[in-house]
């Protein structure tokens, strides 16, 4: 019988670590308890993952991709007239997809102590707010922007707040709360762009 393969391996601790993520709190798996969902040896967990940090760490590859196409298909070209429509398209393209994936929430929004997901989460805003800024830049002449800081990666980074905050205290997001991120968001992106926008002539 054929050994199974490195890919074949990993991929099982994966599948594994994404159920147990799926059904329990973080804090409370162990690298045993991933062994034993897998079928595989405790061992073998740790041959690639010295830690359970580090493997949920692992497991926000995923989410990652998947982060960059929830950005493009929440715009709806059509129904864009203001600014504003940008960033509560976006944020409801964010909020279902936390609704439709537990691994996202409990990594992302759920409480835990793992510095390095935390660290990577404000990583990937830096990066995806580069995408944002040129959703925004397709439908609208931007103003000047501070070179310090990205504000959509702030405002990102506050939608994340209180989606996190409200899902620690009831395990979901309400939609009375996704839509207070999306009012917190525009006040703060207000405070940079002007209530009324130049469109971008099209070619």
């Amino acid at each position: 019988m054929r050994k199974a393969s490195t890919e074949d391996k990993l991929g099982r601790i994966h599948i594994a670590a994404k159920k147990l993520v799926a059904k329990r709190n973080i804090v409370n798996i162990s690298m045993y308890d991933v062994a034993k969902e897998a079928s595989i040896a405790t061992s073998t967990i740790y041959h690639h993952y010295p830690n359970m940090e580090s493997l949920i760490y692992k497991l926000l590859d995923d989410v990652f991709v998947d982060f960059e196409r929830v950005l493009e298909e929440a715009i709806k070209p059509d129904e864009i007239t203001h600014w504003s429509d940008i960033n509560r398209m976006i944020e409801g393209g964010f909020v279902r997809y936390y609704s439709e994936n537990p691994i996202a929430q409990k990594i992302l929004l759920g409480l835990h102590i793992y510095d390095s997901v935390r660290h990577a989460d404000v990583n990937n805003d830096l990066i995806l707010a580069l995408k944002v800024e040129d959703i925004y830049r397709r439908y609208f002449l931007l103003p000047p922007l501070p070179k310090d800081v990205n504000i959509f990666a702030i405002a990102l980074q506050v939608a994340d707040k209180v989606y996190s905050m409200n899902y620690c205290e009831s395990g979901s997001i309400p939609v009375k709360m996704a839509r207070e991120a999306v009012i917190l968001t525009e006040c703060y992106l207000g405070a940079y762009l002007p209530r009324v926008l130049p469109r971008v002539e099209p070619n």
